[in-house]
């Protein structure tokens, strides 16, 4: 091969390695499009179908259907019954004594008592409803985690095959020159070196890939085979997010409606109408009853009783267990507490971990990524007229290959901790 001849293909594989660089960015609008519309889909079939999300609801759902029964009365008792039969032969007609019985009895316990009770029921229903709540935020919140996980390691697999393809022009370049022997034999055997190094990455992603692919069926409960097209990252839309968490800025450290805020006020509710109820049964309880009698060989009669329950053991039985109630009040009142304060860290942290994504995006974007660009070309010029060794040449390419990893892993948790505050601070939507 001619010096003319190999330096034309030098300059071709510089001028393919030029083109890989600049490869466009394209079609923003539809990849965000295509965002929302796959995690809607996949936030859906969560919601509908996870496991631990429907034992919630029936929990929500069974706590419900004990309200009406708390404020139910006691049955009343009906008694059927003979008495006083003439033995040997149980003869009816032979005693003045013998008669048929129908007896009935209600018991009526202390005025409010079953107020109470029904309070109680209806404030643990509105906890379990609140705890169902907030069982659907964290779906929503570990749906979106998995899926842009899932997005950053298809997109990092495909940056990975576009610097694959940047390497492989270096082995070109480098082995041209090296039969032209205008390079050492080792640039193309450093060359192949950080060819296997890639090979050795995208292993590591494809597991990566398939491990949230399962994740992301067993979240759903999907149970068979999954299709599942996730779209690039492309960093410069997830600056639009910032713009999108600015509408969040308005809600306070502490969101007030949250569904766990919501779980402990109806826990503390739930412990004080307990203490009611547990006082109102140390009062004494009233039983009506009433009875007809048919005798054989005399006449009906007609009886009613009134009785009344005497609370004797009420301060070892009731006495404890409003004390035991009282307790559980308290621990209430200190959970609320403890949830406040931790809610309002979560809401701070989830704010500054934004702000934090919107900065390290937009200088990866603008200026990390432009420079390794531009760095890549220079050194690709240099190398071909020998100015620079190609050990600089790789570390320029892995300089840029980096920094496009380091912009799709941030737009990916950037538009994670945006869900993950939406989720702190947002309304609970009517269902």
């Amino acid at each position: 091969m001619s010096s003319h001849r190999c330096h034309r293909a030098v300059a071709l594989a510089l001028a393919l390695a030029t083109a890989c660089l600049a490869l466009p960015r394209r079609a923003s609008a539809q990849v965000g499009q295509e965002r929302d519309s796959a995690l809607a889909r996949l936030t859906a079939e969560a919601l509908a179908a996870n496991p631990a999300l429907a034992a919630r609801r029936a929990v929500a759902a069974a706590a419900a259907d004990r309200v009406p029964a708390a404020g139910a009365r006691p049955d009343p008792t009906l008694g059927v019954g003979v008495m006083d039969l003439a033995l040997p032969r149980f003869a009816l007609h032979e005693s003045d004594f013998t008669e048929f019985d129908v007896e009935l009895s209600q018991e009526f316990p202390w005025p409010g008592t079953l107020g109470a009770r029904t309070g109680a029921a209806a404030a643990t229903a509105r906890a379990r409803e609140a705890d169902l709540t907030n069982g659907r935020r964290d779906v929503v919140v570990r749906t979106a985690e998995l899926y842009y996980r899932l997005r950053y390691a298809v997109t990092a697999r495909a940056t990975l095959a576009r610097q694959r393809a940047l390497l492989a022009t270096g082995v070109d370049i480098a082995t041209t020159r090296y039969a032209t022997t205008s390079a050492p034999e080792s640039d193309p055997l450093q060359a192949r070196v950080a060819l296997a190094r890639l090979d050795a990455e995208d292993a590591d992603l494809a597991a990566s890939e398939t491990e949230l692919r399962a994740q992301l069926r067993a979240l759903r409960n999907v149970r068979g085979p999954d299709s599942l097209d996730v779209a690039l990252i492309d960093p410069e839309t997830v600056l639009a997010a910032h713009e999108l968490g600015a509408s969040l800025d308005s809600a306070g450290e502490t969101a007030s409606e949250h569904p766990r805020l919501r779980m402990r006020r109806a826990e503390i509710e739930a412990a004080d109408q307990q203490v009611r109820v547990e006082r109102l049964g140390s009062r004494p309880g009233l039983t009506v009853m009433t009875r007809y009698g048919a005798r054989p060989l005399g006449s009906d009669f007609f009886s009613a009783f009134v009785g009344v329950r005497l609370p004797l053991y009420a301060g070892r039985k009731q006495g404890r267990l409003a004390d035991a109630a009282r307790a559980d009040a308290d621990a209430a009142r200190a959970a609320l507490a403890g949830e406040e304060a931790a809610l309002a860290q979560e809401i701070r942290a989830a704010r500054a971990r934004l702000a934090s994504g919107d900065i390290r995006l937009r200088l990866l974007t603008r200026q990390v990524i432009p420079a390794a660009e531009a760095t890549v070309e220079a050194t690709l010029r240099n190398y071909r007229v020998g100015q620079v060794e190609f050990v600089t040449v790789l570390a320029t390419e892995d300089v840029l290959y980096r920094a496009r990893l380091d912009a799709a892993r941030a737009a990916a948790e950037h538009f994670t901790h945006f869900i993950m505050l939406e989720q702190l601070v947002a309304p609970e939507e009517p269902r």
